[in-house]
């Protein structure tokens, strides 16, 4: 049996729950070493030249690979299947475990203040947050903050439209969701603050990403 094959199998167990935490943790350090022996530089490049081929590579690259098979794979999944897994919030990003906090409940809304407080939220501003997923964010800060104008970006027809739902069931009218590939979005005016909570990950060309930021803050 191929090491894939295995660890697709050892996958499906631990989805079960049949695996303890100690195995599963000895099972990703497993994972991420067969990963980084596949990552050996060719023949006569150092890591070094390895690494300066990498960000050249980067700075020639779209600013979004692949958006279309990202949609396929996640993004337009039925958000009632992430009902079954996210917590209220329907938060598609980390959550903070403070001491304390128990629940995921509690785990969304710490990581949400945590976010706003980090980006020195408050009312009165206009928001523009990247890679909004399941509008959990954009709609925490349309709520939280009814002065502010919020616009949510996302790759997903499907996520902008329960976000657009969500917002006529709390009553949000300072909410704006839009559909755009990264590639070539381009906002309406300026913003105050622009938030992005692990959309980065998905990008290549962040040369270009961050200049276009930029141009986009008031």
């Amino acid at each position: 049996m191929t090491f894939e094959r295995m660890a697709d199998a050892a996958i499906g167990m631990v989805e079960q729950g049949w695996v303890p935490d100690t195995v599963v943790r000895a099972g990703i350090r497993r994972l991420c070493e067969h990963r980084l022996r596949g990552l050996v530089p060719p023949a006569g490049e150092s890591h070094e030249e390895q690494r300066e081929r990498f960000i050249r590579d980067l700075q020639i690259a779209d600013v979004a690979p692949l958006p279309d098979r990202a949609n396929e794979q996640h993004y337009e999944v039925p958000a009632k299947l992430f009902r079954l897994m996210l917590g209220p919030q329907m938060k598609y990003s980390c959550c903070w475990w403070d001491a304390g906090v128990r629940t995921l409940a509690d785990a969304e809304g710490a990581a949400l203040d945590r976010t706003a407080v980090r980006a020195g939220i408050q009312n009165g501003l206009r928001i523009l947050e990247l890679g909004c997923g399941w509008g959990s964010l954009s709609l925490w800060m349309a709520s939280r903050f009814p002065s502010s104008q919020i616009v949510g970006v996302s790759n997903s027809a499907s996520q902008r439209l329960f976000i657009a739902r969500e917002a006529a069931r709390l009553g949000l009218s300072n909410l704006q969701v839009v559909t755009a590939d990264m590639n070539a979005f381009v906002p309406v005016g300026r913003f105050d603050r622009i938030v992005s909570v692990e959309m980065f990950e998905h990008m290549r060309n962040y040369h270009v990403l961050l200049g276009r930021i930029a141009g986009w803050l008031a």
